[in-house]
């Protein structure tokens, strides 16, 4: 190659899409005084990229480490967005800057027609997380970390509005856009159809999770309600995204010197005039909002209609088009169970391997203990102190921390002595600083129902564990 650029025709490549390790950049050796192109694979290629936070402080703001370039291409990297994605997780990527339309080109319907609008990843994530004298590390690549505990997360997705809704002719729990009777949200209530707090495009709420896993189901294989894996790879990204534990930080729209985001999406929406009396804490943010924002990073408004006529609705956070996804609507998750100990703290119980079978929420016998969170005397939330990261299952190990500091979210210990509960993840509308992506309010039963709480269809393209494996 000449030691000559024409830099006017390099200006008019078109930006890639998306970057693999056969990608090549224009690179040049300053010793032999020549340009050449190099191929990404060489450039690190055993780096991943990730987050390190230190073990002495109780900050949220962490240091980007690992691949920095891999940290600002990471919806690239691991193909994050919008997809529609059909009942035999087929998909296609929505156009990062409008979900309207396909990322190729042509109109994209997301009224049912052509899949689930969901939003999740591209490729296979492998994640890992260590610690040594000084730092507490979390990293992500498109293949396994070396000399690391490595979880391995399939292609995954989520509803990309947030939360889901049902074809009540059929009880299946869909993501679709539609304002359809069928798809009717909120608990079905078809008297509120022609008032301002109508629920026809909005998410479906008052439902227990078993019934709504079992709509899920109706999908076919890999189909979930608030799976447990999908909520915990979507914090880690966000963590490490925004190097910040505390996705609640206040946006920050200017990016570092290293080109990288930071903050965080804010504390959530803005409320109703009168959510209880008016809405009776139902949804009052239609599924469609901010669909023309494609992957889109962080706040926006959305107008609604309140008994008394128009209002804005602010602060609805959105993470690489991921809208909304929480203290709006809270989640139980499908496959966590907590059991109240006499001492007052909680053990969590899981399934490890995720292939789509019935989750008990009556009993913990079959499943795997993953740990305890700890006592509390009286009832009460109390700030994430420190998370447990294993079997991608978040909840605390330490507590006692503010708002800003720790995690920024918070964990409700209802300090009873026996009994089932569920996890009710992400918070909602009312929940204030607590509410967040690692947030845990452990006083419901598993299955509770109401008009606050939601629930998000995810799937996995294949089955997977949650069982690390030691990459040499």
């Amino acid at each position: 190659m000449s030691n000559e650029i024409n830099f006017k025709e390099v200006k008019t490549v078109e930006p890639l899409q998306s970057i693999t390790d056969n990608t090549q950049i224009l690179g040049y050796d300053g010793t032999a005084n020549k340009y050449g192109l190099i191929s990404v694979g060489k450039i690190n290629q055993t780096q991943w990229c990730g987050c390190r936070w230190r073990k002495d402080s109780l900050t949220t703001v962490g240091e980007p480490c690992g691949s920095l370039p891999k940290i600002e291409k990471m919806a690239e990297l691991f193909g994050l967005g919008g997809y529609l994605v059909r009942n035999d997780h087929s998909r296609r990527k929505l156009s990062p800057s409008n979900h309207n339309e396909f990322a190729d080109g042509g109109t994209a319907y997301l009224d049912g027609r052509m899949g689930h609008y969901q939003w999740g990843s591209g490729c296979t994530i492998y994640y890992a997380f260590w610690e040594d004298e000084t730092y507490l590390y979390e990293a992500v690549d498109t293949k396994p970390i070396p000399g690391q505990l490595n979880y391995k997360i399939p292609v995954f997705s989520r509803s990309c509005a947030g939360y889901a809704t049902i074809d009540r002719t059929n009880n299946i729990l869909v993501s679709y856009i539609n304002s359809a009777a069928q798809y009717r949200g909120g608990n079905n209530d078809a008297s509120l159809d022609a008032l301002f707090n109508s629920q026809l495009g909005k998410p479906a709420t008052n439902i227990a999770v078993p019934t709504a896993a079992t709509y899920a189901r109706k999908n076919g294989a890999l189909w979930f309600a608030n799976e447990r894996v999908v909520f915990a790879i979507t914090a880690i990204l966000k963590r490490i995204y925004f190097h910040n534990r505390s996705i609640q930080a206040t946006n920050n729209t200017t990016l570092t010197a290293d080109g990288l985001h930071q903050g965080g999406t804010g504390d959530g929406c803005s409320l109703p005039a009168d959510w209880n009396n008016d809405w009776h804490y139902y949804p009052f943010i239609p599924l469609s909002a901010g669909v023309e924002r494609g992957d889109f990073v962080g706040v926006f408004s959305h107008s609604i209609t309140d008994k008394a006529g128009a209002r804005t609705i602010s602060g609805i956070p959105s993470f690489l088009g991921l809208k909304n996804d929480y203290k709006y609507l809270g989640c139980i998750e499908e496959d966590t169970l907590l059991v109240c100990n006499s001492d007052k703290s909680q053990g969590v119980y899981i399934e490890n391997n995720i292939d789509g079978h019935t989750f008990d929420v009556n009993t913990v016998n079959g499943k795997m203990f993953v740990g305890t969170t700890p006592p509390k005397n009286e009832a009460g939330w109390t700030g994430i102190k420190k998370l447990n990261l294993s079997n991608l299952c978040n909840f605390p190990l330490e507590v006692g921390t503010t708002a800003t500091t720790g995690y920024g979210d918070s964990y409700y210990n209802p300090a009873a002595t026996s009994g089932l509960r569920g996890a009710y993840r992400l918070g909602y509308a009312r929940d204030g600083d607590n509410a967040g992506s690692v947030y845990l309010y452990g006083g419901n039963a598993p299955s509770y129902a109401y008009a606050g709480c939601g629930v998000a269809l995810c799937e996995f393209k294949e089955a997977c564990s949650t069982e690390p494996s030691l990459v040499a």
